[in-house]
């Protein structure tokens, strides 16, 4: 398959998932009476932005990461979480771009907002659209390869809340398959 049509169907794959995820949103019945406000620091961890830096396995020193959490569900067993990140790196004479997108779950007897150290623990599946590019050595010239795949990613880690808006999280990622170079330790400054 050419760079293009593996790019179409990463978008067409991150199209479905939007999908699904908005008609999970959805209220089956509008007549039915609507949830309770949430909790403040519910509310306040709803939406929030990550700016942060990772160290990977494979050929690349680290990556530059930009991210977007929004918290989608709140209910037992699980809530439940969007991500979209956008990550960008290199090593020498190789570079590499992605963009991210995660249906992730926490289990919510794992969720303590009132401590001052917060574990994390989500899972999920993600769909992902790689770009590689490479300057070929002597020939003053670059080779594109673009990769679109699915993937069901586990998170474990922390955040540090550090006020109302901000904070730092730390987390590290297992990937299953494992047959890319894409699992990171990463720590981000979040702002929400």
């Amino acid at each position: 398959m050419t760079g293009a049509r593996l790019s179409l169907l990463g978008v067409a794959c991150a199209a479905l998932l939007f999908a699904t995820v908005a008609r999970a949103q959805s209220p089956a019945d509008s007549t039915l009476s609507q949830p309770a406000a949430p909790p403040d620091e519910f509310a306040r961890d709803r939406d929030r932005f990550e700016l942060g830096a990772a160290v990977v396995s494979g050929p690349f020193d680290a990556l530059g990461t930009f991210g977007y959490h929004r918290s989608l569900r709140r209910g037992n067993p699980f809530e439940t979480w969007m991500h979209i990140e956008v990550s960008g790196g290199g090593s020498g004479y190789l570079r590499e771009g992605a963009a991210s997108v995660g249906f992730l779950l926490r289990p919510t007897r794992f969720i303590h907002r009132d401590w001052p150290i917060r574990p994390i623990l989500e899972f999920g599946p993600a769909g992902h659209v790689v770009m590689q590019v490479a300057e070929i050595r002597g020939f003053g010239e670059s080779a594109f390869h673009t990769h679109v795949y699915l993937k069901t990613h586990a998170y474990a880690g922390f955040d540090i809340p550090l006020g109302a808006r901000v904070g730092l999280v730390a987390r590290g990622r297992l990937s299953i398959p494992a047959h890319r170079p894409l699992d990171y330790a990463q720590i981000a400054l979040f702002l929400r």
